[in-house]
């Protein structure tokens, strides 16, 4: 019986370590960057010259925004500050690689009220 419980041991321990070994294989490599966050958006270059056309894409991209930071499911209230976190930090890397003024100037009008 001893020799059964030895072994079974013996097989846990080497289960664990395998998938310890596994998770610091998968992740990046020491002194490496992990991989930049990525949020995808399309988009009409047209919707950037002029400020009406530019608030209906800063409306539509909020709401893309405010989907993929949210998930799915039902958000706690510790879940909520961090969609929004999420929310807000996207949304201003998103704007400032449009190179709009346009959309620019609308983001900040809607953030002054």
């Amino acid at each position: 019986m001893k020799n059964t419980s030895s072994t079974t041991n013996l097989i846990a321990a080497a289960v664990i370590i395998s998938a310890v070994t596994a998770g610091f294989a998968t992740g990046p490599a020491f002194g490496q960057e992990p991989e930049a966050f990525k949020f995808k958006f399309t988009y009409n270059p047209a919707e950037l010259t002029t400020a009406p056309s530019a608030e209906k894409l800063l409306v539509r991209l909020e709401g893309d925004v405010r989907a993929y930071c949210r998930g799915t499911g039902k958000v706690s209230l510790d879940q909520r500050t961090r969609v929004e976190a999420c929310v807000d930090a996207t949304l201003r890397e998103s704007i400032a690689k449009f190179g709009s003024t346009a959309v620019a100037q609308a983001f900040q009008n809607r953030a002054d009220g």
